[in-house]
Protein backbone atom coordinates (compact mmCIF):
# COMPACT_ATOMS: atom_id res chain seq x y z
CA UNK A 1 0.00 0.00 0.00
CA UNK A 2 1.16 3.58 -0.87
CA UNK A 3 0.23 6.53 1.13
CA UNK A 4 -2.23 7.71 -2.05
CA UNK A 5 -4.01 4.18 -0.88
CA UNK A 6 -7.08 4.42 1.29
CA UNK A 7 -6.87 2.49 4.18
CA UNK A 8 -7.85 -0.81 4.72
CA UNK A 9 -10.94 -1.76 7.09
CA UNK A 10 -11.31 -4.73 9.65
CA UNK A 11 -14.87 -5.55 9.64
CA UNK A 12 -16.89 -6.43 12.77
CA UNK A 13 -20.05 -7.62 12.46
CA UNK A 14 -22.66 -10.46 14.32
CA UNK A 15 -21.21 -13.82 14.12
CA UNK A 16 -23.53 -16.39 11.62
CA UNK A 17 -24.16 -19.77 11.01
CA UNK A 18 -22.01 -19.22 7.76
CA UNK A 19 -18.67 -18.49 10.21
CA UNK A 20 -18.81 -21.38 12.70
CA UNK A 21 -16.58 -23.51 10.26
CA UNK A 22 -14.16 -21.03 10.16
CA UNK A 23 -14.76 -20.38 13.72
CA UNK A 24 -13.91 -23.97 15.21
CA UNK A 25 -10.52 -23.76 12.83
CA UNK A 26 -9.16 -20.97 14.88
CA UNK A 27 -10.50 -22.00 17.80
CA UNK A 28 -8.60 -25.65 17.48
CA UNK A 29 -5.54 -23.42 16.71
CA UNK A 30 -5.77 -21.13 19.88
CA UNK A 31 -6.97 -23.41 22.82
CA UNK A 32 -6.04 -27.28 23.84
CA UNK A 33 -9.59 -27.85 24.41
CA UNK A 34 -11.89 -26.06 21.87
CA UNK A 35 -15.05 -25.97 21.39
CA UNK A 36 -17.48 -27.77 19.19
CA UNK A 37 -19.20 -26.27 16.60
CA UNK A 38 -22.43 -27.77 17.90
CA UNK A 39 -21.86 -25.26 21.24
CA UNK A 40 -21.27 -22.24 18.82
CA UNK A 41 -24.16 -23.09 17.05
CA UNK A 42 -26.69 -23.54 20.17
CA UNK A 43 -25.14 -19.97 21.35
CA UNK A 44 -26.38 -18.14 17.97
CA UNK A 45 -29.82 -20.12 18.33
CA UNK A 46 -30.28 -18.57 22.09
CA UNK A 47 -29.57 -14.76 21.65
CA UNK A 48 -31.38 -13.85 24.88
CA UNK A 49 -28.48 -15.22 26.55
CA UNK A 50 -25.81 -14.91 25.24
CA UNK A 51 -24.08 -12.49 22.19
CA UNK A 52 -20.73 -13.67 19.85
CA UNK A 53 -19.01 -11.53 17.12
CA UNK A 54 -16.58 -12.27 14.45
CA UNK A 55 -13.25 -10.36 12.93
CA UNK A 56 -13.34 -9.86 8.69
CA UNK A 57 -9.89 -8.96 7.68
CA UNK A 58 -9.59 -6.31 4.81
CA UNK A 59 -9.99 -6.64 1.36
CA UNK A 60 -7.75 -7.03 -0.57
CA UNK A 61 -7.94 -10.68 0.46
CA UNK A 62 -4.29 -11.53 1.21
CA UNK A 63 -2.98 -13.71 3.74
CA UNK A 64 -0.47 -11.98 6.09
CA UNK A 65 1.67 -15.14 5.76
CA UNK A 66 2.05 -18.72 4.17
CA UNK A 67 2.99 -20.19 7.88
CA UNK A 68 1.94 -23.59 8.17
CA UNK A 69 -1.06 -22.54 10.32
CA UNK A 70 -2.20 -20.32 7.56
CA UNK A 71 -2.07 -23.54 4.93
CA UNK A 72 -3.73 -25.17 7.14
CA UNK A 73 -6.63 -23.26 7.93
CA UNK A 74 -7.58 -22.57 4.28
CA UNK A 75 -7.34 -26.32 4.00
CA UNK A 76 -9.47 -26.90 6.52
CA UNK A 77 -11.61 -24.78 5.09
CA UNK A 78 -12.03 -26.61 1.71
CA UNK A 79 -12.85 -29.36 3.38
CA UNK A 80 -15.85 -27.95 5.16
CA UNK A 81 -17.20 -27.39 1.87
CA UNK A 82 -16.26 -23.73 1.46
CA UNK A 83 -15.99 -22.36 -1.89
CA UNK A 84 -14.65 -18.81 -0.77
CA UNK A 85 -11.87 -18.16 1.49
CA UNK A 86 -13.79 -17.09 5.16
CA UNK A 87 -12.30 -13.75 5.95
CA UNK A 88 -12.63 -14.31 9.45
CA UNK A 89 -9.37 -13.90 11.32
CA UNK A 90 -10.69 -13.63 14.74
CA UNK A 91 -14.23 -13.66 17.12
CA UNK A 92 -15.33 -12.80 20.92
CA UNK A 93 -18.32 -13.69 22.62
CA UNK A 94 -19.73 -13.35 25.87
CA UNK A 95 -22.59 -14.62 28.00
CA UNK A 96 -24.72 -12.52 30.27
CA UNK A 97 -27.83 -13.30 33.51
CA UNK A 98 -29.18 -10.45 35.36
CA UNK A 99 -27.13 -7.55 35.21
CA UNK A 100 -23.45 -9.21 34.82
CA UNK A 101 -21.77 -10.28 31.65
CA UNK A 102 -19.34 -13.23 31.04
CA UNK A 103 -16.63 -12.82 28.06
CA UNK A 104 -16.74 -16.76 27.48
CA UNK A 105 -14.66 -16.89 24.76
CA UNK A 106 -12.02 -14.60 22.55
CA UNK A 107 -9.24 -15.72 19.58
CA UNK A 108 -6.76 -14.22 16.99
CA UNK A 109 -5.90 -16.68 14.08
CA UNK A 110 -2.62 -17.22 14.95
CA UNK A 111 -0.88 -15.55 11.59
CA UNK A 112 -2.99 -12.22 12.50
CA UNK A 113 -1.82 -12.50 16.02
CA UNK A 114 0.48 -8.95 17.13
CA UNK A 115 -1.89 -6.47 15.69
CA UNK A 116 -3.83 -5.31 18.16
CA UNK A 117 -6.16 -7.21 17.08
CA UNK A 118 -7.91 -8.97 20.25
CA UNK A 119 -8.00 -5.49 21.71
CA UNK A 120 -10.36 -4.35 19.19
CA UNK A 121 -12.26 -7.81 19.82
CA UNK A 122 -12.66 -6.99 23.56
CA UNK A 123 -13.32 -3.41 23.43
CA UNK A 124 -16.32 -4.84 21.36
CA UNK A 125 -17.41 -7.15 24.21
CA UNK A 126 -17.10 -4.16 26.59
CA UNK A 127 -19.07 -1.87 24.37
CA UNK A 128 -22.00 -4.47 23.92
CA UNK A 129 -22.24 -4.91 27.24
CA UNK A 130 -22.72 -1.40 28.23
CA UNK A 131 -25.53 -0.94 25.18
CA UNK A 132 -27.57 -4.16 26.80
CA UNK A 133 -27.51 -2.27 30.31
CA UNK A 134 -24.74 -5.11 32.12
CA UNK A 135 -23.22 -3.34 35.45
CA UNK A 136 -19.80 -5.90 35.44
CA UNK A 137 -18.20 -8.03 33.13
CA UNK A 138 -16.36 -11.04 34.29
CA UNK A 139 -13.33 -13.56 32.51
CA UNK A 140 -11.18 -16.46 32.92
CA UNK A 141 -7.18 -16.20 32.28
CA UNK A 142 -4.66 -18.36 32.68
CA UNK A 143 -2.35 -17.31 35.32
CA UNK A 144 0.82 -18.04 32.50
CA UNK A 145 -0.70 -15.51 30.16
CA UNK A 146 0.48 -12.40 31.34
CA UNK A 147 -0.24 -10.90 27.80
CA UNK A 148 -3.36 -11.40 28.13
CA UNK A 149 -3.58 -10.81 31.88
CA UNK A 150 -2.25 -6.63 31.16
CA UNK A 151 -4.34 -6.50 28.52
CA UNK A 152 -7.52 -6.99 30.62
CA UNK A 153 -6.15 -5.08 32.96
CA UNK A 154 -5.84 -1.85 30.46
CA UNK A 155 -9.53 -2.25 30.21
CA UNK A 156 -10.39 -2.08 34.26
CA UNK A 157 -10.53 -6.01 34.74
CA UNK A 158 -9.22 -7.15 37.94
CA UNK A 159 -8.16 -10.28 40.01
CA UNK A 160 -10.79 -11.69 41.99
CA UNK A 161 -10.20 -15.50 42.50
CA UNK A 162 -9.45 -18.39 41.74
CA UNK A 163 -10.86 -21.68 39.88
CA UNK A 164 -8.62 -24.40 40.82
CA UNK A 165 -7.48 -26.97 38.23
CA UNK A 166 -9.98 -25.59 35.85
CA UNK A 167 -7.97 -25.76 32.18
CA UNK A 168 -7.89 -29.76 31.37
CA UNK A 169 -3.85 -29.82 31.70
CA UNK A 170 -4.24 -28.88 35.18
CA UNK A 171 -3.54 -25.34 35.04
CA UNK A 172 -5.73 -22.91 37.71
CA UNK A 173 -7.90 -20.24 35.94
CA UNK A 174 -7.92 -16.42 37.40
CA UNK A 175 -11.16 -14.73 37.78
CA UNK A 176 -11.01 -11.10 37.15
CA UNK A 177 -13.88 -8.63 37.19
CA UNK A 178 -14.26 -5.38 35.65
CA UNK A 179 -17.22 -3.07 36.78
CA UNK A 180 -18.42 -1.12 33.53
CA UNK A 181 -21.65 0.39 34.51
CA UNK A 182 -20.37 4.38 36.00
CA UNK A 183 -19.64 7.03 33.66
CA UNK A 184 -15.51 6.99 34.63
CA UNK A 185 -15.91 4.24 33.02
CA UNK A 186 -17.65 5.00 29.79
CA UNK A 187 -15.41 7.80 29.36
CA UNK A 188 -12.00 6.00 29.34
CA UNK A 189 -13.79 3.28 26.83
CA UNK A 190 -14.31 6.50 24.25
CA UNK A 191 -10.81 7.12 24.81
CA UNK A 192 -9.61 3.89 24.39
CA UNK A 193 -11.65 3.43 21.72
CA UNK A 194 -10.06 6.29 20.29
CA UNK A 195 -6.62 4.97 20.13
CA UNK A 196 -7.85 1.90 18.90
CA UNK A 197 -9.25 3.18 15.88
CA UNK A 198 -6.24 5.23 15.17
CA UNK A 199 -3.74 1.92 15.10
CA UNK A 200 -6.61 -0.33 13.20
CA UNK A 201 -9.01 0.98 10.94
CA UNK A 202 -12.39 -0.43 10.90
CA UNK A 203 -15.78 -0.75 10.49
CA UNK A 204 -18.20 -2.32 13.49
CA UNK A 205 -22.04 -3.74 12.29
CA UNK A 206 -22.26 -3.88 16.29
CA UNK A 207 -25.81 -3.11 17.23
CA UNK A 208 -27.30 -2.48 13.82
CA UNK A 209 -27.60 -5.85 12.73
CA UNK A 210 -28.23 -8.33 16.04
CA UNK A 211 -31.81 -7.78 16.85
CA UNK A 212 -30.85 -5.20 19.75
CA UNK A 213 -32.63 -1.26 20.52
CA UNK A 214 -29.49 0.56 21.63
Amino acid sequence: MTESDPPLFYTIRPMEPGDVPTVVVIDQLSFPTPWLASSYLYELRHPAQSRYYVLLKPKPDAEPSSGLRGRWLRWAQRALGRSEPSRVIGYVGFRFDFDEAHISTIAVQPDWRGKGLGELLLLTALEKALQLGFYSITLEVRPSNRVAQRLYRKYGFRFTGVHPNYYRDGEDAWLMRATIGHEAYRARLVELRREVRARLPFHSDVGQNDGDTL
